[in-house]
């Protein structure tokens, strides 16, 4: 084995040894990226690399939450690297959203933002979700009820109220994203949540927050805007 490649590999076993004893929480950013390509790029430096990518987006979210074709632009990423962090930002969205069937609460709006956050990982176009909810504010299901290019995503009070019956619920969240923008609301936004909070109520139906997730953050309506209407 040559200097340069034993360098490396002493390298990449240290910082496996140091993984396994305390996880991710002393890595610097960089380091976590790092460390996630050891496993895309079985040899080599990948120190530089992990720079260069979070030079170029910004952050180490910023790179996890890039497309693979903004990826692949990167000098050094292979297809290899940009399916590898991919395929973590998808697994990540499961094991959030579903973590093994355990019951979930989603009581607490931190909890609840971090939640719908999650279901739009992967997000390209603006998306509406529905959450479904039960008396304890444990989740039931969520499920996407909308979808269409930025700016023109209605909301199908049909296909939603379907939704809503199928699943028995009487407490709902409704979760959009704006994925080329933030996460404060149109004057449109707060006009539809306080009609679809009237008119659910009129049904029996909660409507416990419409909360917006943004490419710089969530905005939960029910923290925000018009306390009157909750």
């Amino acid at each position: 084995m040559s200097e340069k490649k034993h360098h490396h590999y002493g390298h990449r076993q240290r910082k496996k040894e140091q993984f396994l004893r305390s996880g991710l929480d002393d890595f610097p950013d960089h380091e976590k990226l790092e460390f996630l390509l050891f496993y895309a790029i079985p040899h080599g430096d990948t120190n530089e690399l992990a720079h260069r990518l979070i030079a170029h987006f910004g952050s180490f979210t910023a790179v996890i939450c890039a497309d693979y074709d903004a990826l692949r632009e990167i000098k050094g990423v292979g297809e290899h690297a940009a399916s590898m962090i991919c395929l973590f930002r998808m697994a990540a969205r499961y094991f959030i959203m579903e973590k093994g069937g355990e019951i979930i609460s989603l009581e607490g709006s931190a909890t609840l933002n971090n939640y719908c956050a999650a279901m739009f990982l992967d997000a390209k176009n603006e998306q509406i979700h529905c959450v479904f909810l039960d008396s304890d504010l444990n989740l039931i299901k969520s499920e996407k009820i909308c979808e269409g290019d930025f700016g023109k995503v209605q909301l199908s009070l049909r296909s939603f109220l379907k939704q809503v019956f199928k699943s028995g619920t009487d407490r709902v969240v409704i979760a959009h994203n704006h994925p080329n923008g933030g996460c404060i609301p149109s004057k449109n936004d707060i006009e539809i949540t306080e009609e679809l909070f009237k008119f659910l109520k009129k049904i029996d139906i909660e409507l416990i927050d419409h909360i917006i997730v943004g490419k710089d953050g969530v905005w939960s309506m029910r923290e925000h805007e018009n306390p009157d209407v909750w």
